[in-house]
C-alpha cells in the first residue's frame, strides 16, 4: 500500500477524535490496472437535532466526504447510481430509516480557482412513537383526565385540593422524564414539554377556583345571598343553562321553585305562639308562688300587667280590668313567661333554619361553578390537545436513491 497513491477522502462533520476513524485495509490490484480500495470504519459525526417535536421529530442529517488537499482537478468525486446500499441496514428499535438521497457537490473556495469535489450522504430518520406513547403521552393523557374528577366532588369535601397538587407534583415528575430523554438546548422547547407545560398552566387555573369553593364559609354567603343579582345567576340562569336539576325545587322558565311554597311554611310556623297560648289558657293553673306575688303588687301594677297579658286571651273571654282577679292576673304572668320563652326558641329554629338554607344554596351554587368549570376546562384541555397533535408533522417517505 505504501506504493500506492490513496486519496485523502475525509469525512467533513465527523465528530470522532481521530477524525479519521477508518480502517486502514489493503488495497487490491486487479491485472487490467483497476485498484479498489474499500475502507471500513464507523464514523461519528455531528447532527443539529430538532427537538420541537420531541417525541414526534424528524431528524435530518449527512455525511459530507471529499478531498482534505486535492482539487477537482486531480480527484474527482462521483456518485453511485445505486446511491445508499441499504442490502446491510439492520432495523433500530427507536428510529425509523424513512429517506435517503446522495449529492455530488462542487465547492468552489476563495484560497484556490479551482473546484473541490464532495459527495453528501443525507437521511433522514423518524422516532418511533410506541415507546413514548406508552410511557409519556398515555400517562399525561390519563393524569389530564383526572383533573376533570376534581370537579365532580362535592364542594365541602377536602380531597379536591390534594387531588390536584398531586396531579400537578405527578405532571413535574413526567416533564423531569421528558427534560433526561430530550438533548439539551435552548433553541426549542419539546413537544411533549410544552403539552406538560400546558396540562400546568390549566391546573394553575383549576386549582384557585376550588379556594373560594372550600374556603367560603355560610356567614360569608349571607351577603352574597341578599344579592339579587347573584342568586338570579348562580341559583337560577346559570343551573337553567347547565340543565341541572335541584332536589327539592322545580324548574319554572328560568326559575328554581320549592316545591312547598314560602305561603305554606309560613302558615305553618305562623301557628303562633300567641294562638298556642290562648288555646292553653284555660289548662295552665297559676302558681300558688305567683298569686302571693301578684297579691303584693300595688293595683296600678296588677292593671299594667293585666294589659300586658290579656293579649293572649280570646275576646269571649276579656274582663273589664276593674273585675280582674288576682288568679288571673296570675295566670296571665305565667302565660307571658310561656310566650317569652316559646318566642325565643322559635327565633332559635328560625335562625337554625335560614342558615340551612343559606348552606344549601351555598353548596348548590358551588356545584353549579364546579358544573361550570368542567365543561370550560374539559373544552379548552379537548381544544389543547387536539391543536397540539394536530400540529406533528408528518414526511413523506423520499425515495432511496434521489
Amino acid at each position: 500500500k505504501s506504493q500506492l497513491w490513496t486519496p485523502d477522502v475525509l469525512l467533513y462533520n465527523s465528530a470522532d477524535p481521530q477524525f479519521d476513524s477508518s480502517f486502514q485495509s489493503n488495497v487490491l490490484v486487479y491485472p487490467d490496472g483497476m485498484v479498489n480500495w474499500i475502507p471500513p470504519g464507523i464514523f461519528r459525526i455531528s447532527c443539529r437535532i430538532a427537538v420541537a417535536w420531541f417525541p414526534f421529530d424528524i431528524q435530518e442529517c449527512f455525511l459530507k466526504f471529499g478531498s482534505w488537499t486535492f482539487d477537482g482537478s486531480k480527484l474527482h468525486l462521483d456518485v453511485d447510481d445505486n446511491g445508499f446500499d441499504l442490502s446491510s441496514y439492520i432495523q433500530n428499535g427507536e428510529w425509523e430509516l424513512t429517506a435517503t438521497s446522495v449529492v455530488q457537490n462542487i465547492q468552489h473556495y476563495q484560497c484556490c480557482p479551482e473546484p473541490y469535489y464532495d459527495v453528501v450522504f443525507t437521511f433522514i430518520i423518524r422516532r418511533r412513537v410506541l415507546y413514548y406513547a406508552f410511557n409519556l403521552i398515555l400517562p399525561c393523557i390519563l393524569i389530564t383526565m383526572l383533573t376533570l374528577i376534581g370537579f365532580t366532588l362535592p364542594p365541602d369535601a377536602g380531597e379536591k385540593m390534594s387531588l390536584q397538587i398531586t396531579i400537578m407534583l405527578s405532571i413535574c415528575i413526567f416533564q423531569n422524564y421528558v427534560a433526561e430523554m430530550s438533548p439539551p438546548t435552548s433553541e426549542a422547547l419539546p413537544f411533549l414539554g410544552s403539552a406538560f407545560h400546558s396540562v400546568t398552566a390549566i391546573l394553575s387555573k383549576i386549582v384557585p377556583t376550588f379556594v373560594p369553593t372550600e374556603g367560603a364559609a355560610p356567614r360569608v354567603f349571607h351577603k352574597l345571598r341578599d344579592c339579587m343579582t347573584f342568586r338570579s345567576v348562580m341559583l337560577n340562569w346559570l343551573p337553567w343553562l347547565l340543565m341541572m336539576h335541584r332536589p327539592g325545587y322545580i324548574a319554572k322558565g328560568t326559575k328554581l321553585v320549592k316545591e312547598d311554597s314560602d305561603e305554606d311554611e309560613g302558615g305553618k310556623h305562623n301557628v303562633s305562639v300567641e294562638s298556642i297560648i290562648s288555646t292553653a289558657i284555660t289548662h295552665v293553673p297559676p302558681k300558688l308562688a305567683v298569686v302571693d306575688e301578684v297579691e303584693q303588687q300595688p293595683a296600678e301594677e296588677r292593671r299594667h300587667l293585666w294589659r300586658k297579658g290579656s293579649r293572649f286571651l280570646p275576646e269571649r273571654s276579656i274582663v273589664p280590668i276593674n273585675e280582674v282577679t288576682k288568679e288571673q292576673v296570675a295566670q296571665l304572668v305565667v302565660l307571658n313567661e310561656i310566650h317569652e320563652h316559646l318566642s325565643a326558641i322559635t327565633a332559635e329554629i328560625r335562625e337554625k333554619e335560614r342558615n340551612k338554607d343559606v348552606e344549601d344554596d351555598w353548596k348548590f351554587a358551588a356545584i353549579v361553578v364546579d358544573r361550570l368549570c368542567l365543561y370550560i376546562f374539559s373544552f379548552f384541555i379537548l381544544l389543547s390537545t387536539c391543536a397540539l397533535f394536530s400540529a406533528v408533522p408528518r414526511l413523506e417517505v423520499l425515495p432511496s436513491n434521489s
